[in-house]
């Protein structure tokens, strides 16, 4: 069950007592595609597997000076006293359910917002508008992301600023201007390095970063045969139908199974599939993504509407390549 955002206005409303109001990072994580878990295991299981998960967010959240505030169904709600403890904790939880020996297996996937404000803090509860905008954060993100708001990002230090990327601005609801939302990047990345690498060097130096950077590939491997993607490509279809750019005909695949194309100077994989996609990254990390959207780093293998492993004939082998 989700955390109805409805509530969380409602909470406003509370009776004062004795409450005071003091700033804090709130920061919600819940389990994506929860649904599909008692679908799939049946209730017990799924309830262990759900159990196990908000162990290790709460985990998280203590290692990093944080408080739990409550668990409803599949999602923690946490505070925390400075932003930088909240997206430490938040890049800790995604860490910690991939490297997890029991979860890795199961394609376990979290999302996460977190908004740093003023909050009204009242017995062991927290209520105001720093928690509505939190709870919209993670209502934005995506399995496997961390979003957050410039807000926040600007309480970090530069070397935190470092690991975020911003998303635009976006209406919120509740909000009468405009946000700037922004991503944390939990993961190591060599396009992110070299972005983050453009702000301190010279204008010319910018720009042959940037030109190396345009010049990025993702080269895709199936059945021996390449296929080469450039910033400048159209997005590059894979499915069951013969219409495809990369056509895997197997049952379990949809005609239109999934599409890479690249963005904001990431290859980003999108997945329209009934059964989903699959992702191994070289450093054995595991990612499971249906009807979502995932950032393709380094190298690793994709498989179609069943896991991932080596021996398989129809995965399909990637590696991104970026100019040094």
């Amino acid at each position: 069950m989700k955390f109805k955002l409805s509530n969380l206005a409602s909470m406003l409303g509370a009776p004062s007592g004795s409450s005071h109001q003091e700033p804090a990072t709130i920061l919600f994580a819940d389990i994506s595609g929860s649904t599909r878990l008692f679908e799939k295991y049946g209730d017990v299981r799924a309830r262990q597997i759900e159990s196990r998960v908000l162990d290790l967010l709460a985990e998280q959240t203590i290692a990093h000076q944080g408080v739990v505030i409550k668990t409803i169904g599949d999602e923690i709600m946490s505070r925390f006293p400075v932003a930088a403890s909240g997206v430490q904790a938040a890049s800790g939880m995604q860490q910690g359910i991939k490297n997890d020996p029991v979860l890795a297996d199961l394609n376990i996937a979290i999302r996460i917002g977190l908004h740093h404000g003023l909050v009204l803090v009242e017995k062991n509860d927290v209520f105001g508008d720093a928690v509505n905008v939190a709870a919209r954060m993670v209502a934005l993100a995506k399995a496997d992301q961390i979003i957050t708001t410039r807000e926040t990002v600007d309480c970090l230090s530069p070397e935190l600023q470092q690991m975020t990327r911003s998303l635009g601005r976006s209406w919120v609801r509740g909000k009468q201007d405009e946000m700037e939302i922004v991503e944390v990047i939990w993961y190591e990345s060599t396009s992110l390095t070299q972005m983050s690498a453009l702000t301190q060097m010279s204008s010319e130096e910018s720009q042959k970063a940037l030109r190396n950077l345009l010049n990025a590939r993702l080269v895709l491997n199936y059945q021996g045969h390449n296929y080469e993607l450039a910033p400048s490509s159209e997005a590059f279809t894979i499915g069951r139908g013969p219409k495809n750019r990369l056509v895997v005909d197997r049952e379990q695949v949809s005609r239109s199974h999934a599409a890479i194309e690249f963005r904001q100077g990431k290859f980003i994989l999108a997945d329209h599939s009934t059964n989903g996609t699959y992702l191994m990254l070289e450093n054995g990390s595991r990612f499971f993504v249906q009807r979502e959207e995932i950032t393709l780093h380094d190298r690793g293998i994709i498989c179609l509407g069943q896991a991932a492993f080596e021996q398989n004939p129809d995965i399909i082998h990637y590696e991104c390549r970026y100019a040094a």
